[in-house]
């Protein structure tokens, strides 16, 4: 393994703010480029990224958290140390410190590690980057989504309670194997499966919020019954707030040469039904549908449902946000995900869905005052099907439409047909 130490020109994604029903985050950012956890699966080998021995060369950016600094500087945040040198802000009692701090720019969430390196990876136990990134979000006061398949995370357990006290962290880790025997090829050098669910329990324990991303599952080795319903349990012993499945996208070029070597030599049984999955040579990766397996998302959907546990992330409360418009926001990017992932639906459908989801996810007024003033359709520029539910959430904490909506969900096992929307349900 080599090790190098970088400079960094810039760290944060440079994404627009917009609605993201996977991970919840505005923002990413890598502490290090390349991963020695050496998943087969893995995106960050594609030629892509343009990261040579992704693998075994690993890059440290050493200088991660002074760009961070000014990155967020630069996007109008300010660290709490600065604001304590304020004289007037530190005299202003809590309710005007309050009123001012929702004047400042709109908090985002971070995604810290978990993108294209993990964050946690070895390299880190030295070098410290992440954990100097967790100490720059406190001093910022900004929330932070962690994804990582490492147990490291426990060394910084402390750091994350200060973090979610401040502002909050999702801690979520990717676990998509049951069988540790099959993990330790599909993921040679990660944490173990059942070394990832003991560090959730220990940080859910410690009161932070956090769930499973039980992506990308491989067909056939992974989306039989038992693994899918394995990890469902695992996950609500460990007291999980959700666990979300998904598949697995092979992008051609060196990444899928390499996963295919891989499968070839361990699971020779399944490399023809694969290489015919993925015969379609899908610049980002997807599959041909027809010929997986089984929908690994509606599989898990319906495990999830009878074992009790969410196969929706959650979507938490920013600081000093209004409450409600992040519950009608999450229960939008919920009918959205569902739509799309499980039936199938034309974009059509959920696209009214996703332009209000933007919108609230950019910033709006206080939906329930919207409400009270009756300036819901005006404001927000939305139809008369969207003010209803805004107004159903607001009353009930729900609505008619998504729970008619998961009603309508086929059933993977008894081989029903993905169902469609009735016409009139349509949102123009």
């Amino acid at each position: 393994m080599k090790y190098e130490c970088v400079k960094a020109k810039s760290l944060l994604s440079k994404k627009e703010l917009t609605a993201d029903s996977w991970f919840h985050i505005n923002r990413s950012l890598n502490a290090y480029r390349g991963c020695e956890h050496g998943c087969i699966y893995c995106d960050g080998m594609n030629e892509y990224y343009h990261v040579d021995n992704f693998m075994s060369h690993i890059r440290i950016k050493e200088n991660a958290p002074e760009i961070l600094k000014k990155e967020l500087k630069k996007l109008g945040f300010t660290s709490q140390r600065e604001l304590e040198t304020e004289t007037l802000w530190s005299f202003l009692p809590d309710d005007d410190a309050k009123r001012l701090a929702m004047k400042r720019p709109r908090r985002i969430v971070i995604g810290v590690c978990g993108g294209v390196s993990d964050g946690f990876q070895p390299a880190e136990r030295e070098h410290k980057i992440t954990q100097q990134i967790l100490e720059t979000l406190v001093d910022f006061r900004l929330p932070a989504m962690i994804l990582t398949k490492s147990d490291l995370v426990l060394r910084d357990i402390e750091l994350l309670k200060e973090l979610n006290e401040v502002a909050f962290v999702n801690a979520v880790f990717t676990i998509t194997l049951h069988d540790d025997e099959k993990r330790r090829i599909i993921e040679p050098r990660a944490s173990s499966t059942p070394e990832r669910f003991t560090a959730l329990k220990e940080l859910r324990k410690s009161g932070i919020p956090g769930g499973v991303m039980a992506t990308p599952i491989v067909p056939w080795i992974g989306t039989d019954y038992e693994n899918i319903e394995g990890l469902a349990r695992e996950a609500k012993k460990a007291k999980a707030e959700f666990i979300l499945f998904g598949g697995m996208t092979l992008k051609p070029g060196r990444q899928k040469e390499y996963f295919m070597r891989v499968i070839n030599h361990h699971f020779p049984e399944h490399a023809d039904n694969l290489a015919a999955a993925y015969a379609n040579e899908n610049r980002y990766g997807q599959p041909i549908w027809q010929k997986l397996p089984t929908n690994v998302m509606l599989t898990g959907h319906q495990v999830c449902s009878t074992i009790g546990i969410s196969d929706r992330s959650v979507r938490h409360t920013l600081p000093y946000g209004h409450e409600i418009n992040y519950k009608v926001l999450g229960i939008l990017l919920d009918i959205e995900f569902y739509q799309n992932y499980l039936m199938g639906l034309p974009w059509k459908v959920s696209e009214p869905f996703h332009e209000l989801s933007v919108k609230l996810e950019r910033g709006v007024e206080d939906l329930q005052v919207l409400r009270e003033e009756g300036r819901l359709k005006e404001t927000l520029l939305i139809s008369n099907t969207l003010v209803e539910i805004i107004e159903q959430i607001t009353e009930t904490g729900s609505c008619e439409y998504l729970k008619n909506l998961l009603a309508r969900i086929p059933d993977e096992s008894s081989g029903e047909q993905k169902l469609g929307i009735p016409s009139d349900e349509v949102i123009e």
